[in-house]
C-alpha cells in the first residue's frame, strides 16, 4: 500500500486513527505495532516474516 493511494487515505488511515484514539493510552503502542503489521501485510504478506525475524534478532 502506498501512502498516497486511495485505499490508504480513505480506508486504512481513518480506521487506524479512530482505533488509535479510541484505545486507552496504555494499549496504544500495541495498536501502532498491529497497525504497522497490517500496513505491510496489505502490500506483501511475506514482509511480516522479515519484520518479525528482525524484531527477534534472527534477521
Amino acid at each position: 500500500m502506498v501512502f498516497s493511494s486511495e485505499a490508504f487515505l480513505f480506508l486504512f488511515l481513518p480506521a487506524f486513527l479512530a482505533l488509535y484514539y479510541l484505545t486507552p493510552e496504555r494499549w496504544r503502542s500495541l495498536i501502532l505495532l498491529l497497525g504497522s503489521y497490517a500496513f505491510y501485510a496489505w502490500w506483501r504478506v511475506d514482509f511480516l516474516h522479515c519484520s518479525s525475524s528482525r524484531r527477534s534478532g534472527r534477521g
